[in-house]
This record gives structure tokens, C-alpha cells and sequence, in this order.
């Protein structure tokens, strides 16, 4: 490795800058639709087992747990309709995001869930009542007296602006059950804001509010949707493809003794370990899994085992892969793996590897600040805008029962499975092959892109093709760097720049503690690095 020298100084200066412009337009390319959707932002189960027993339920012993939803549809078309009001509209009631709060009780087969607004407002709420519970057989009216009154009192809206358009009548076993529907307008761009009410015998068992976008402004977006599905399909076609070169390489050089099983396993088992981990730091979701009639354990112990299993094929195909890009980068003699045999080996602390920490910390800040140039460019040039969020990977840290330790599983685990994927075998055998560099950063920078087109959690929300380009921009920049560092380097920098996405609705949300927390987050890839430079042997360690 070499001394820190001019091409580092250079690097440095032009992180910062990236940086800056980075930080200064983030809230352009992850706008937001509510920054108290976020830890610590409100209290949503205090409101929901207000209203659930405000409507007669006893919810004496349950156990809750919650998790925030964000209505990808209803959201895009409330932006598109109301402009740069559109969060606002959002954060003063619109239903179209709100925290989910489950309440169920061992041995109890009914159970409930509430969705609260950031605002502190009741959306609605369900509860699973079976087929054969014993209830009332009402009158139409009396039923519509009930679901009326639930509007009212427990979701605060007035039904003068609200029109019954439709009404439906179940037979139970021993009981009646009603279901109601009321609509209104929202703006001259169309689009509805629907109630639905059920009343089981007596009890109003579901009230729902959300916004249903106009049939028209759905077949739009249906139409615009091909450009995208295409370019996905594309880039998941030839990602199969590289998949498939990785193992039959694999395969060869097993044969011939050339791979090292312990030096390969090491990464794809712990990417395995983080996905697990991220599902099992998932309280809400392990909740929804829970059947009530079992001892909680034996579900969340099913829930892990099978999904486990079903996500089986990502270390193994990882472990062709990252197997082969071992054995490319020894052919090669580029030296790219040292670092990434020394951080799997637990050298953290190897002056290397403080040296890949640091670099990748700052080629980390140099990709955002290309994302928002580029995204910048395609905002005035192409009309690109951004979607309100979070959506997607935004939702595992949001709705972790500690989010610092998700963000750091989940985002390591994605840093590797790409970088090793992507750079350390697509790369690595596409220089072998054509002797381009520029072959060996580009072609795997636009598979890149193509696999992430469709993915709405990265700007800019629209056109899709255009997410694709922006994502093939940052595919070369880690391409360079593998080519210029190593293979770890890019890890670490894909890492930060995951880490300083996904953590942006905790920096920008109402929560001091979660700031900070975010802010250390976020400074964790850097630690070998701050390590040598904190204690001044950075510059003679960083030598070979």
C-alpha cells in the first residue's frame, strides 16, 4: 500500500466537496413525506389503544409491537397532484402513511391493528373476528348508526362531505355483518379519499381511510412502467448470466484445486448472518407471524428457519462468486483481495485495512456527490424528480427494534453481496478477458444500474430509466476505485454511502438521541481508519 501522497490529498479535497454538495441537496433526491416517521418521532400506541378501547375492546394482556407503512401509489399521485403542498397536505392527515400498531394476546385468537398517523390521528383499525363468534343481527340502519358513529368519534371526521356509495350484507353463523363504504372528492385532478366500515354484529371490527387514485392516472403509470420492467429484465438476464459464468468457474478451478473454501466462505456466510439478523431485529413483522394459539417462540423460530431457507441460494451463489473473483484477482496478480483476506481473517486493524477504511469513507462521499450531480442534470435536463419517502430498504432500520444494529447488518450485508458480485468477480474477470480497463468498470457499473431501475427507494422517482443511468454513474465510480484500491475499499464505501441513505430519515427526523446515534452510525465504516489517524501512525502504517 502506499504512503498517503498527492492522488490521496487530491481524493480527500474532492470528497469534501462531493460531500457538501451531497448534504446540501439530500433532502431534494429523499424528500420526505413526514420526518416523524421516524424513531421517536410520535407515539402511535398510546392513540391506538385509545380508540380500540373507546370501541368496547379489551386489550388487558396483549402484547404490541409496530412498524411504519408508507402507500407507494397514493403517495406519487398526492405528489404529483398538489406539487411542492403535497407534504404538507401529507403531514397534516392525508392517509397515505402512518405507523401500524399490532396488539395480540397469547392464547387469544382475535387480534387487532391500528394505523396512526405521524400527527396523531387514527387512520383505522382491524380486528380478525372469526366466522363463528356469536354476535348481533342488525338492521341496515342500526348497523350504518354504528359505523357512522365510529367515523365520527374514532376516526374525527365529519361525513358531511361524504357520500354512502356502497352498502354489503354478510350472514355468519350467529351473526350479521355490514359493511359500508363512503367516498369523497379530494382535488379538480381527481382522485378519492375512501372510508370503509365493517360492523360485525355490534362491534365495528374494521375502519379504514385511504386515498384511491384515479383509474386514468393508474393506466398512465402502467404504461410508463414498461420502459423500467424492460431495463430490469434486461439486467437481471445478465446478471443470471454472470451468475452462472461465476459457478461454472468456480466449478473449474475447484476441480483444480485453485480455491480457497475458507478464505471464500467467510463473506457469504456473513452476509447470510446479517440478513438473519435484520429479520430477527424486525419485532413488527414477528409479530404479524405470530400465531397466538402457538407459544410465540415456535412461530419466530419457523419464521427464521423458513426464511432462512429461502434466502439460502444468496451465500451460496455469493460463495461461487466471491470463490472465483478470489481466484481471477490471483491470476491477475492485481492484489485486490489482501485487504479483504486480512479484514475476513479479523485484521481490522491492519494498517491495510485502515487505509481501505479511510478511502472507502471518502470515495463514499465522492458517489454522492456524483448521484447529486447527476441527479441535478436530470432534474433540468430530463424533468427527473424525486419520490416522498422511505419506501423500501428505508423500512428496515425505521422499523428495527434497534435501527443503529440493522442499519449496520442489513447495509454491510448489501455492500458485500454487490461489490463482491459486481467488482471482485465481474470485473476482475472482464479485465482478464478483454485487458480494458474501461470494459471492467463499465459493463458491470450498467448491469448495476439495469438490476436497480425499478427499485423507487433511490432517486430520482422518475423516469425509471433514469434511475438506471444515475446508478450506472456510481457502478464506474466503485469500478475505478476497485481498479485503483481494492475490493475492499469499494465494500466499505458502498457500505457509507448506504449508511448515509438510509439513515437520513433519523438525521432529519425530531429526535436528538436518534440523530446521534445516526451520526455514529454513519462513522463506522471509518473506525479502522480513525484508529491510525487518531493516534498519529496512519501515514507510516499506510506504507507497504
Amino acid at each position: 500500500m502506499r504512503r498517503l501522497g498527492r492522488a490521496d490529498l487530491w481524493l480527500l479535497l474532492a470528497a469534501i466537496l462531493a460531500g457538501g454538495l451531497f448534504f446540501n441537496a439530500i433532502d431534494r433526491l429523499w424528500p420526505l413525506a413526514d420526518p416523524r416517521l421516524a424513531s421517536g418521532g410520535f407515539d402511535a400506541e398510546g392513540p391506538a389503544r385509545d380508540v380500540l378501547e373507546r370501541q368496547g375492546f379489551d386489550l388487558s394482556g396483549y402484547q404490541t409491537a409496530g412498524r411504519y407503512w408508507l402507500d407507494g401509489a397514493a403517495t406519487d399521485f398526492v405528489s404529483e397532484s398538489l406539487g411542492a403542498t403535497a407534504t404538507t397536505a401529507i403531514r397534516e392527515g392525508l392517509p397515505t402513511l402512518a405507523r401500524r400498531v399490532y396488539f395480540k394476546r397469547s392464547g387469544e385468537p382475535r387480534y387487532f391493528h391500528v394505523d396512526v398517523h405521524p400527527n396523531g390521528e387514527v387512520l383505522g383499525w382491524n380486528c380478525l373476528t372469526e366466522n363463528d363468534t356469536a354476535g348481533a343481527s342488525l338492521s341496515n340502519e342500526d348497523a350504518r348508526e354504528l359505523a357512522q358513529s365510529a367515523i365520527v368519534e374514532g376516526l374525527g371526521l365529519s361525513l358531511e362531505a361524504f357520500e354512502e356509495r356502497a352498502v354489503a350484507t354478510a350472514e355468519q353463523i350467529d351473526r350479521r355483518d355490514h359493511t359500508f363504504r363512503y367516498e369523497r372528492p379530494l382535488w379538480a385532478q381527481g382522485g378519492r379519499e375512501r372510508l370503509t366500515i365493517t360492523v360485525a354484529g355490534s362491534e365495528v371490527i374494521h375502519a379504514k381511510r385511504n386515498v384511491v387514485p384515479p383509474d386514468d392516472w393508474r393506466r398512465t403509470r402502467r404504461t410508463l412502467e414498461a420502459t423500467g420492467q424492460a431495463l430490469e429484465t434486461v439486467g437481471i438476464l445478465l446478471l443470471a448470466v454472470g451468475g452462472i459464468v461465476a459457478f461454472v468457474l468456480f466449478l473449474g478451478c475447484l476441480r483444480k484445486g485453485q480455491i480457497n473454501l475458507r478464505a471464500a466462505a467467510v463473506w457469504p456466510i456473513a452476509v447470510f448472518a446479517c440478513l438473519l439478523a435484520t429479520y430477527a431485529l424486525q419485532p413488527a413483522d414477528l409479530m404479524i407471524r405470530w400465531e397466538p394459539l402457538w407459544p410465540r417462540w415456535v412461530s419466530t423460530f419457523r419464521f427464521l428457519v423458513f426464511r432462512g431457507l429461502q434466502d439460502l441460494w444468496i451465500p451460496l451463489l455469493l460463495l461461487a462468486v466471491t470463490a472465483a473473483g478470489l481466484a481471477m484477482d490471483r491470476r491477475l496478480n492485481g492484489g485486490r483481495t489482501v485487504t479483504l483476506n486480512l479484514a475476513g481473517k479479523g485484521n481490522w486493524l491492519h494498517p491495510r485495512v485502515a487505509a481501505a477504511s479511510t478511502r472507502g469513507f471518502l470515495i463514499g462521499l465522492l458517489c454522492g456527490g456524483v448521484l447529486c450531480l447527476g441527479f441535478l442534470a436530470l432534474e433540468r435536463f430530463a424533468g427527473a424528480g424525486g419520490s416522498l419517502q422511505p419506501r423500501g430498504f428505508f423500512f428496515y432500520p425505521l422499523n428495527s427494534s434497534i435501527p443503529a444494529l440493522t442499519a449496520l447488518l442489513f447495509f454491510f450485508g448489501v455492500a458485500l453481496a454487490e461489490e463482491l458480485g459486481y467488482r471482485l468477480f465481474l470485473g476482475s474477470w472482464l479485465l482478464a478477458k478483454t485487458h480494458r480497463r474501461w470494459v471492467a468498470i463499465l459493463l458491470p457499473a450498467i448491469v448495476y444500474g439495469l438490476t436497480h431501475t425499478r427499485l423507487d427507494f433511490l432517486p430520482p422517482g422518475h423516469p425509471d430509466w433514469a434511475r438506471a443511468l444515475l446508478l450506472t454513474l456510481v457502478g464506474a465510480v466503485w469500478g475505478w476505485a476497485f481498479l485503483r484500491f481494492d475490493a475492499l475499499t469499494v465494500v466499505l464505501s458502498h457500505f457509507t454511502a448506504d449508511l448515509f441513505i438510509f439513515n437520513w430519515p433519523l438525521l432529519a427526523g425530531v429526535s436528538e438521541s436518534a440523530r446521534w446515534t445516526a451520526l455514529a452510525t454513519i462513522a463506522v465504516p471509518l473506525l479502522p481508519g480513525l484508529f491510525y489517524i487518531l493516534t498519529g501512525r496512519f501515514r507510516q502504517a499506510s506504507a507497504d
